[in-house]
């Protein structure tokens, strides 16, 4: 996959995003279909609970919201569309997450990004089995970039 990383001027944590930008195109290179774009956006706490509040009925900022531009997992497995979508990150809770899980605010992007890529390609964890199987290839990717200590604490 190809990522188009995007933020607005005044975002907090824009620099350090935009210097982790060749970080998250290794990470999505390993992702196929190598033509898939996927456009990764720095938001603030309060366009993210916006987001969060029009499209999933929730109250409050998230870490990360995904939205699909194709039909989804059917789809992608039939090998009619690539998955493209926009992948949202609020750098507050990035942030707060990092600094829960003892890691870097890079590493933990980059764990939310493989989790973002993961759901455009149809993955989902709305019970144990699938949360399971997801985990599983979130750490697979993640351990091309990641040293395993820092990687063990990311899934903790």
């Amino acid at each position: 996959m190809r990522i188009i990383p995007s933020s607005l001027p005044g975002v907090k944590g824009r620099e350090e995003f935009e210097g982790a930008v060749p970080l998250m195109d290794s990470l999505a290179s390993f992702v196929p279909p190598a033509t898939a774009v996927v456009e990764v956006i720095l938001v603030g706490e309060r366009r993210m609970a916006q987001l969060n509040r029009r499209y999933r009925g929730m109250r409050g900022a998230v870490e990360i919201l995904t939205f699909s531009y194709t039909g989804g997992e059917a789809s992608i497995r039939c090998g009619t569309e690539d998955p493209a979508g926009e992948i949202y990150l609020c750098w507050k809770r990035l942030v707060q997450g990092a600094g829960r899980r003892e890691v870097s605010r890079v590493t933990y992007l980059l764990r939310l990004l493989a989790h973002g890529l993961y759901h455009l390609k149809g993955f989902g964890h709305d019970d144990p089995g699938s949360e399971n199987v997801m985990e599983e290839v979130e750490r697979e990717l993640l351990g091309r970039l990641i040293a395993p200590r820092e990687l063990s604490r990311l899934f903790a």
